[in-house]
């Protein structure tokens, strides 16, 4: 065999890789020494063998499992270019990142909720029943997101301008939460008589209800929806919808929660 040949520590020494883990990837059929000496049982790898476990040692140091370095192993065997696979490697990390920080938001809003929510065990807000007035509102009904608040508040906000009433409100039309079809109409109460350009303008009825006022983001809305429903549920009363939602602030930058007032109908006694 012609070239320069390495044993196995000198190997070591030059890749950083110990012999212990040289001998695992042979064993893995990962990087098979180029010459194994039949009476000694010494192992001698080559400049090309070195170039292999350098790349091996970057895709670990990455911490891709045996198997993906295999697959990129057998991918260069077969001509592709490192520059090529580091890029798909680099994509699956960026993947794995993503996916990484999503988690940590979802475990900091599960934090906050049980901050709030053993907040809310020690003092709950009390529970009102109370007719809440005929309203007449700008407003936009449609299926959706609740998160569409976002984008359909500012539009009927800025379209109604000195005409607006009142703190915004949603309707919603059925009991149960949906994810992505929620038959909502988002509100802005109107000044009598007035009648903006461009929005379409509804009657909202009176009706009775319990409410109570929720401190939190509107994701955090779960606890008190089910006191709302426990309370008529003991006094034998039906709920009925729509469910409403009075958006009395929003989160502010000087620190301020959200404050949402929420409204539980009913329609007479449970059958």
């Amino acid at each position: 065999m012609s070239g320069l040949l390495y044993a196995i520590g000198e190997t070591s020494r030059i890749t950083g890789l110990s012999v212990k883990a040289l001998r695992l990837y042979q064993e893995k059929g990962l990087l098979e020494p180029s010459c194994v000496d039949p009476s000694s049982g010494y192992r001698y790898y080559t400049e090309r063998d070195i170039t292999v476990a350098h790349t091996l040692r970057a895709l670990r140091d990455l911490r891709l499992s045996l198997e993906e370095i295999r697959g990129v192993l057998v991918e260069l065997n077969q001509g592709a270019s490192l520059a090529e696979q580091l890029a798909q490697v680099r994509m699956r990390l960026a993947e794995e990142a993503a996916s990484a920080q999503r988690s940590v938001l979802a475990l900091d809003t599960l934090l906050r909720h049980q901050a709030q929510a053993e907040a809310y065990l020690r003092a709950p807000p009390p529970i009102l029943e109370r007719g809440l007035p005929t309203a007449r509102v700008a407003m936009h009904r449609a299926r959706g997101r609740y998160s569409d608040a976002s984008v359909v508040f500012p539009r009927l906000l800025a379209a109604c301008g000195p005409f607006i009433a009142g703190a915004p409100f949603c309707l919603l039309h059925e009991a149960e939460y949906r994810e992505d079809d929620a038959d909502i109409s988002w509100c802005v109460p109107l000044a009598p008589g007035a009648t903006p350009e461009g929005v379409h303008v509804e009657q909202v009825p009176e009706v009775q209800a319990a409410t109570l006022v929720h401190s939190g983001p509107p994701d955090s809305v779960g606890p008190s929806w089910a006191r709302l429903f426990a309370h008529l549920h003991v006094k034998e009363r039906a709920p009925a919808t729509p469910l409403r939602e009075t958006y009395l602030r929003v989160e502010t930058k000087q620190g301020q929660s959200w404050l949402t007032e929420l409204a539980l109908p009913w329609a007479g006694k449970k059958a």
